[in-house]
C-alpha cells in the first residue's frame, strides 16, 4: 500500500508518554500516512499500548525486535517505509494536529529532499514550553523560506542549524538512494546523520511553523551521562571526514573547531563524575587530531566555550578541570564587565559634560533676560 508520509516511531519503555504521542498521530488532519512502530525490546506496557492502537487503526504497523538502541530502531523503520516521505518521531514527543497536512502541502510545492520546520521544547518538570535559535530556525535567513537551497548557500551557519532528525521531513527516495543509515548503537547519531544527508541534499526548504513538541525528561538518553557519551568522539571524527569528502573542511574549519568545543562541553557537563577523568584524557589525546591548536577566537565564541577550551590541556582530573574552567570563566566575565564599566563611565562623563553645557547655556540665557528687564 503506497502512502504519502511514513512516520518512523522507535519505541522503548515509554508507556507513560506513548499515548499522547500516538493520539497526536491519530488526530492528524492529514490521513494518508502510516506509522512504522518499532518496538525495540520494550519490557514495560509499551507493546500492549501499540497493539491497542493497531487493532483500531490499520495505519499503525508494529515491528518487534531485540533492543538495538535508537539508531537501530530508526534503521529498521527506514527499511519498512512505503511512503513518499519519511518523518522521524520520538515516542515521548508529539505533533501539532495539522503538522502532516502543512508539511505535505509545502513539500508538494517545493519538491524538497529535506524540509525543516520549527519545534518547541517541553520541560516535563516545569510543564513549560520554550524555544531557541535551534528550535525556531532563526539562524536561517527568511529569504530562504521562499525556495529551495543547499549547503553551499548556508556555509556560514552550517553548524548553527539544528541537527535533530525529528524536525525534518525527508524524501524517501533521497534517503534510500544514498542508503542513509544512523550510526548503529551510537549516541549522538543524529549529529552524524544530519551532516551526512544535508551535504548530499540538492533541495532543502524551510516551513516556518511550529509542528513538533520535544519532551525533556530526566531519564532520556540525552541527559543520561553514561559511558555512551564517549560516542561523541567517533561522531565528531566521522563528521569531520564528511566535511573533507565534500571539499568544504578548509572553508568551515574555524566554525568547525568551535563546534567541536561546544559539543564536547555539552557532553562533559552532563557526564557522571566517575567518567570525567577519562573524558578529559580523551580530549587531550584528540587535541592534535582535531587540530584544536588551530583555534582562532572571534566575537562568536561564548566565554564559557573559550574557558572550556583553555582548560583542556592544563588539567588531568575533573576536579582540576572544573576549577580551571570556573576560574577562566570568571576572568572572562571580569574583563567583560570591566570593559562595560569603562564604556558606561565614558557615557556618564559625556552626559555629565553635556548636562553642564546645557546648564551654562540656560544660566546665560536667564542672566541676559534679567539684564534686559533691569534696563527697561
Amino acid at each position: 500500500m503506497d502512502v504519502k508520509i511514513s512516520i518512523v516511531l522507535p519505541v522503548y519503555n515509554v508507556a507513560n508518554y506513548l499515548r499522547k504521542c500516538l493520539d497526536s498521530l491519530v488526530n492528524q488532519t492529514f490521513e494518508d500516512f502510516e506509522v512504522i512502530c518499532v518496538n525495540d525490546g520494550s519490557t514495560d506496557l509499551s507493546l500492549g499500548i501499540l497493539e491497542g492502537y493497531s487493532l483500531t487503526d490499520s495505519r499503525f504497523k508494529i515491528i518487534t525486535q531485540e533492543n538495538q538502541g535508537l539508531s537501530g530502531a530508526r534503521n529498521t523503520g527506514i527499511q519498512h517505509v512505503q511512503g513518499d516521505y519519511i518523518l522521524f518521531v520520538d515516542s515521548d514527543d508529539w505533533l501539532e494536529e495539522t503538522a502532516l497536512e502543512q508539511l505535505y502541502e509545502h513539500v508538494e510545492g517545493f519538491n524538497s529532499d529535506i524540509t525543516m520546520f520549527k519545534f518547541k521544547y517541553y520541560n516535563e518538570n516545569s510543564s513549560e514550553f520554550s524555544e531557541g535559535p535551534f528550535t525556531n530556525l532563526e539562524v536561517i535567513d527568511p529569504s530562504f523560506h521562499t525556495g529551495n537551497f543547499y549547503y553551499m548557500d548556508v556555509l556560514d551557519i552550517i553548524f548553527k542549524i539544528s541537527h535533530a532528525p525529528f524536525n525534518k521531513l525527508y524524501k524517501t527516495s533521497f534517503l534510500k538512494d544514498m542508503d542513509a543509515q544512523f550510526l548503529y548503537g551510537s549516541y549522538y547519531e543524529d549529529l552524524e546523520f544530519f551532516y551526512k544527508v544535508f551535504l548530499k541534499a540538492k533541495k532543502v526548504s524551510v516551513l516556518p511553523e511550529y509542528l513538533y513538541f520535544y519532551r525533556i525528561r530526566d531519564e532520556s538518553i540525552s541527559t543520561s551521562g553514561d559511558e555512551g557519551s564517549f560516542d561523541i568522539f567517533n561522531v565528531l571524527e566521522t563528521t569531520k571526514q564528511n566535511l573533507i569528502d565534500n571539499d568544504i573542511y578548509d572553508q568551515v574549519k574555524d566554525e568547525w573547531l568551535m563546534f567541536i568545543i561546544v559539543n564536547l562541553k555539552y557532553v562533559y557537563l552532563r557526564l557522571k563524575d566517575n567518567l570525567k577523568d577519562h573524558f578529559i584524557q580523551e580530549m587531550k589525546d584528540k587535541f592534535d587530531e582535531y587540530e584544536l591548536g588551530d583555534v582562532v577566537f572571534n566575537e562568536n565564541w561564548h566565554y564559557e566555550d573559550r574557558a572550556f577550551y583553555e582548560s583542556i590541556n592544563v588539567a588531568n582530573t575533573y576536579t582540576e578541570f572544573n576549577l580551571c574552567y570556573e576560574k577562566v570563566s570568571y576572568e572572562f566575565l571580569s574583563k567583560h564587565y570591566e570593559t562595560l564599566s569603562n564604556v558606561y563611565k565614558n557615557q556618564i562623563d559625556e552626559l555629565t559634560a553635556e548636562n553642564n553645557r546645557l546648564k551654562e547655556e540656560l544660566n546665560g540665557s536667564i542672566k541676559n533676560k534679567f539684564k534686559k528687564i533691569v534696563r527697561s
